[in-house]
This record gives structure tokens, sequence and C-alpha cells, in this order.
């Protein structure tokens, strides 16, 4: 669906965060105009990118810490 470069530095290095907003940026500007296009305001459409991303990291913690305990509890039934 959409055409986004690999990353191209190792996963510890400081640009790699700002090289990931470069790759997705175009993506994502892609996707706001079509939102827009279909009759939603650029308000709107960014509010919800907004929302739908922190959902996402919510979502993404709450397995790590799911994954965390489950873990602890495998090692206490061995």
């Amino acid at each position: 669906m959409f055409d986004i470069p690999p990353p191209t530095v190792p996963l510890r290095d400081e640009n790699r965060a700002l090289l990931c907003q470069m790759a997705i940026e175009l993506s994502l500007q892609d996707l706001v105009d079509a939102a827009i296009k279909a009759g939603w305001n650029e308000t709107e459409v960014l509010g919800a990118i907004i929302e739908v991303a922190d959902n996402l990291m919510l979502a993404h913690g709450a397995n790590a810490e799911l994954n965390a305990m489950l873990k602890a509890l495998r090692r206490g039934l061995e």
C-alpha cells in the first residue's frame, strides 16, 4: 500500500527516530490528504491520527506488560 523505506541505521542510532519520521512522512501526508478529500477537515484528521497513535502505543505497552507477567508466571510454574 505504501512505499516506506527500511531503516538504514542500527536500532540504537541517535538519529533513528528522526529517520523513521522522515520515512513515514510522505505516506502519512497521503493519508491526511485522502481523508480530507473524503470530507474530513484537517483538524479532525490530525486529531484522529494522534488518538489512533496514542491508542496503538497504549496497546503496545499493555501487551509488553502482559508478556512480562506471563513470562514471570511461567517461571513460577517451572
